[in-house]
């Protein structure tokens, strides 16, 4: 599912930002770009956004403004750099038979000669405000996926309702397949040259074959896997994989069906019945 979020929050010293947008996938995937004073808390970060979300791709974007000098800052000299820098500047001034004032603020611009490296410590103070910052663009982001949501399950309430359409439509001709088959095997019974076929023999054959050919358990179950499906469009729990498992289940009973049957009208409405399903499944994978 779709969303995004995005919240700032300041104090004296830091100002922050952080935007979170997820999209469709099968499973979580968390991207985290942020400044390196928070790498660190990437871990705990993820654990609130693994409470969240359990299915999409998920990116978060933090970025850090300071306003004040937020933590101490050490500064440190390469002697050894600094000397191999003296002697060589030394040997061009001889080389060339040039002037050798060699002063600190030369060195100093040379890089990595001076090195200034803040403490890596975070302040329990913007700690919190960055969780609270996140958790508010949470929030944002999680109410955009459940209008989203809401609109999915319109959309699974149409398609269900066009399934069972087609479902009952098959359930209304089930009766008239299996007449329709019977007369069939009868029609070919009596054109048998052989009159010393066992008559008791030749109606279990037929009794098998009517048999092999009820669809009534495939509808039965194909019905009660609609009202499941119904049923967790209403739970408050994640149901993604519990949606793309009735779907799985539901174009078994549909192909099922349309092995046993013959009869055109019935094979259009499982050709429809299968388009729909499908619908359905590419509609699930992207659900939470």
């Amino acid at each position: 599912m779709t969303g995004f979020g995005s919240a700032k929050e300041e104090n004296d010293i830091v100002r922050i930002n952080v935007q979170i947008k997820s999209v469709n996938g099968r499973f979580l995937e968390t991207r985290f770009r942020m400044p390196r004073e928070y790498s660190a808390l990437e871990t705990e970060l993820k654990k609130i956004l693994s409470q969240k979300f359990h299915r999409g791709t998920v990116d978060i974007n933090v970025s850090r403004m300071a306003k004040a000098l937020t933590k101490p800052v050490s500064v440190t000299v390469n002697t050894e750099l600094a000397r191999s820098w003296v002697s060589a500047l030394h040997e061009l001034a001889d080389k060339f038979k040039l002037s050798s004032n060699i002063s600190v603020e030369t060195l100093s611009k040379i890089p990595e000669i001076i090195q200034f490296a803040e403490m890596d410590e975070l302040s329990e103070s913007e700690k919190n405000l960055l969780l609270k910052v996140t958790h508010d663009a949470l929030d944002a982001c999680l109410g955009e996926r459940e209008r989203e949501g809401g609109e999915q399950v319109q959309t699974f309430t149409h398609l269900l309702n066009d399934l069972e359409k087609f479902i009952s439509s098959v359930k209304g001709k089930k009766d008239h397949l299996s007449q329709e088959l019977k007369s069939k095997l009868e029609e070919r019974i009596q054109t048998l040259s052989d009159q010393t076929v066992d008559p008791n023999r030749l109606a279990q054959e037929v009794l098998f074959l009517l048999d092999r050919a009820d669809i009534a358990e495939e509808i039965d179950r194909a019905l009660a896997h609609i009202s499941a499906f119904r049923k967790a469009l209403k739970g408050p729990t994640p149901v993604g994989k519990k949606l793309e498992f009735y779907t799985q289940e539901l174009h078994r009973e549909i192909n099922t069906m349309g092995s046993k049957t013959q009869n055109l009208s019935v094979a259009l409405d499982i050709i429809e019945a299968k388009t729909i399903i499908e619908r359905m499944r590419e509609q699930a994978q992207n659900v939470e």
